[in-house]
């Protein structure tokens, strides 16, 4: 009997696979199992970089390092054995030919090793997606988007698609496949589907190609997997046609930023997607989303996980506008809380998009927002639909799907738009604010007349009220927080001359605001805002009252009240309510969303938050 026994184990599972009765070190507490799985990754990672294999080709794993492609090569080696443990030594014929090769050329591996790995294949925690992940930094993973799906997220798509797929797929495709957690679903949940795993890293394909739950598919006159080395967007325009309907594409895209795409590649995206596709600073996964949606036939779908900036960024434009034309097709999407990472060393807002098949109804656009965590699995907290057939939104956000679906009207008689109540500005865009704020040494050798009292970051500040005292404890810590307030002649001053001629040294004069303005060193005059904000944030936006009269820099936003009532209460009223609940609940309302999971407010969004009446009438 094979057996492992490990410390990290709460308790072991027994179980009979692959013919032989093996004692699986799978703790009963998900905690546990993760640790099991964490250390089998860390010994395996161990193990390839004792080899030294010779490293794989810089072309096959892109992105990748000599050390790490070294690593990746050793690991064909447990790929093969894994297969030849499990009973497929005949899996490599129906591969790609440099698939085949990686796994000919791997080292032996140990055996204990080999039957760990077999024995926790099938854990919560992915161990083939976590061993790619010890040896690949997560760094160098992005230049193909190489993230893995948890089986929670997993779990919540399969409950979307058996709710909104009526029919049963007849093939399948997988873009960018990585090791297969969606392929792996599409064989089990659709046993009469071909499945086409596509991908352009060889080892993530033979990892999914070994992988034991997969072995049934590869029995028979024809496997019904079919691992594709191939970009999936040319294999989209050259294979999917082909194929038998209905299709479905599912997966987890590449999320590859645009900053890594070659100009060749772009071009070639731009050609698959034709009248869908979206502007040049889109990621890959973006493409993808736009190249299949241009694709589908009349009985396809489509679900995607993918990142969710495209909702309300300019490039995303094509891609919305064929959402919300496509009124014959069931479109869903789920969004994932910002405060939930999904995917393990990427720091991006998630989502799922789903379009159904053509009807002859017209249906709605379903917008869902997703609770939960990766420990306890995910749910649609609240949804609503969105009635379409009227002109595009200009973005997909909660203030543009608020104002469409009408659950939140303004009242004129309680409510009133921030804008109406404040002034809004960013503040002085300096060009250089190293040079432009000073610290109190360098405003004592200036008269006093020639600086005014400025903050550029609310996180120094302790408290939210900054008065007068608040703004000199900066001072005094040593933070440049003395904006320079010079005028045309204050050259004349010799301190001010020593000043500036280090400025031109350094060459401040040439930068491109600075450049702009006559002379260079007199900056924008602005009435000091009666309350600051920092435009973005993670869970929220600080509000700060501003009785200290102290000039924002271009980092945040001041708000001037268009009236003052005299005392000060109002200023305070309406800084207790956007601070609140209430009011950071209208803030997020109206806030960008970015892939990092910050969320970003612009002056006109901001200018549109409702404010109850109560709060600007005292």
């Amino acid at each position: 009997m094979l057996s492992y026994h490990d410390t990290a184990s709460v308790a072991l599972l027994q179980s009979t696979q692959f013919g032989r009765q093996i004692e699986v070190p799978l703790s009963e507490s998900p905690e546990g199992a993760q640790a099991v799985v964490e250390l089998l990754a860390s010994d395996v990672a161990r193990w390839c970089r004792k080899v030294a294999a010779e490293p794989l080709p810089p072309a096959a794993v892109p992105g990748a390092n000599d050390k790490e492609r070294s690593q990746l090569a050793a690991l064909g080696g447990l790929a093969r054995a894994m297969a030849q443990r499990t009973g497929q030594e005949n899996v490599s014929r129906t591969l790609p030919a440099d698939v085949r090769s990686w796994l000919a050329e791997g080292p032996e591996p140990p055996l204990e090793l080999t039957n760990r790995l077999l024995a926790c294949i099938d854990a919560t925690v992915d161990p083939l997606a976590l061993i790619y992940e010890k040896i690949v930094a997560g760094h160098r993973r992005r230049q193909l988007g190489t993230f893995f799906t948890a089986s929670s997220v997993m779990a919540y798509i399969k409950n979307v698609l058996a709710s909104a797929l009526q029919t049963a797929p007849s093939t399948v495709v997988d873009p960018g496949a990585g090791v297969g957690a969606f392929t792996t679903a599409a064989l089990d949940w659709w046993p009469n589907a071909r499945v086409h795993a596509v991908d352009v890293n060889l080892v993530t394909l033979g990892l999914l190609a070994v992988r034991p739950k997969n072995s049934i598919t590869n029995t028979g006159k024809q496997s019904r997997l079919k691992i594709r080395q191939q970009d999936f967007l040319s294999w989209l325009g050259r294979r999917w046609p082909a194929e038998h309907r209905p299709r479905l594409i599912l997966g987890n895209p590449p999320y590859t930023r645009h900053q890594q795409l070659s100009a060749a590649l772009k071009k070639q995206a731009q050609e698959a997607c034709a009248d869908v596709a979206p502007g040049l600073r889109a990621g890959l996964s973006t493409y993808f989303l736009a190249a299949g949606l241009r694709s589908l036939g009349p009985q396809d779908s489509l679900c995607l996980l993918i990142p969710h900036n495209w909702l309300e960024a300019d490039y995303g434009k094509s891609i919305r506008r064929y959402l919300w034309a496509a009124v014959n097709r069931r479109v869903e999407l789920h969004i994932f809380s910002n405060q939930e990472g999904i995917f393990s060393g990427a720091q991006v807002g998630a989502m799922v998009v789903f379009v159904g098949p053509s009807v002859k109804k017209i249906e709605p656009m379903v917008i869902h927002h997703v609770g939960g965590n990766l420990t306890e699995g995910f749910t649609s907290v609240n949804s609503f639909p969105l009635a379409r057939g009227s002109a595009p939104l200009s973005a997909f956000n909660m203030h543009t799907w608020s104002h469409k679906n009408g659950s939140r009207p303004r009242q004129k008689d309680t409510e009133v738009p921030l804008g109406e109540v404040v002034h809004i500005r960013r503040g002085v865009a300096t060009g250089a604010n190293h040079f432009f704020l000073r610290s109190l040494t360098d405003r004592q050798k200036l008269d006093s007349e020639l600086t005014v009292r400025a903050i550029s970051r609310l996180r120094d500040l302790n408290g939210n009220i900054l008065d007068r005292k608040a703004h000199d404890d900066l001072s005094d810590s040593g933070i440049s927080c003395w904006m320079l307030a010079l005028e045309e002649n204050s050259a004349d001053t010799p301190a001010v001359a020593s000043l500036l001629e280090e400025g031109i040294k350094e060459g401040i004069h040439e930068r491109y605001l600075c450049k702009a303005r006559s002379p260079w060193y007199v900056l924008e005059k602005i009435v000091p805002p009666d309350l600051l904000i920092g435009p973005m944030g993670k869970e929220g936006f600080r509000i700060v009252i501003n009785s200290a009269g102290a000039i924002p820099t271009n980092t945040l936003y001041g708000m001037r009240m268009r009236r003052h009532d005299g005392t000060g209460a109002d200023v305070n009223r309406l800084a207790e309510w956007l601070a609140g609940s209430s009011g950071q609940d209208a803030l997020r309302m109206r806030a960008r969303r970015h892939g990092d999971g910050l969320l970003k407010l612009e002056p006109g969004s901001l200018a549109t938050v409702h404010v109850p009446r109560h709060v600007i009438n005292s």
